[in-house]
């Protein structure tokens, strides 16, 4: 998003992934700098750094990327830069204060997109409250965008 990149780390297969920011600390490092050009992100840990590269070979064909806005109210707008999707799996994006976004792409027969789109908020006692729950079809390559009441979507792909 906007002035804020986070990724998705997990140190143990086993476990799920975590969300870290920039400047943040994942399994002993801190989370350096990010160079969206070569899709490496530097980790620190003492004099020690480590640069983790997506590899385009394993995930060529299988991706999507987005750009776009997400309006939740009359004032909650987040500014999304690049969104890397996954198709046919469910991608987890944490917006703030308990609230996810979550959005699962996948090719229909007839080469269109199906984005199937949630907004949760985790509640006090732990649990998650549905917001909202749209299906989108869209040409693919195409922006398409959707408005319920206060809440809103708006994106573009930035790669096929």
């Amino acid at each position: 998003m906007q002035g804020r990149s986070t990724f998705a780390l997990r140190d143990d297969p086993a476990k799920p992934a975590t969300w870290r920011a920039l400047g943040e600390d994942f399994a002993g490092f801190t989370l350096g700098t990010f160079d969206s050009t070569s899709d490496t992100l530097t980790l620190k840990r003492g004099e020690n750094t480590l640069r983790l590269q997506i590899k385009e070979g394993k995930i060529t064909g299988v991706r999507i990327e987005l750009a776009g806005a997400l309006t939740l109210g009359a004032t909650e707008k987040f500014h999304v830069t690049r969104a890397t999707l996954v198709l046919d799996q469910e991608n987890v994006f944490p917006l703030r204060d308990g609230f996810i976004w979550r959005i699962t792409p996948s090719v229909l027969p007839d080469g269109n997109l199906r984005y199937v789109l949630a907004i949760d908020r985790t509640l006090p006692d732990g649990k998650l409250e549905r917001i909202s729950a749209p299906r989108i079809t869209a040409l693919r390559g195409q922006p398409f965008s959707l408005k319920v009441g206060e809440l809103e979507f708006s994106f573009s792909p930035t790669s096929p």
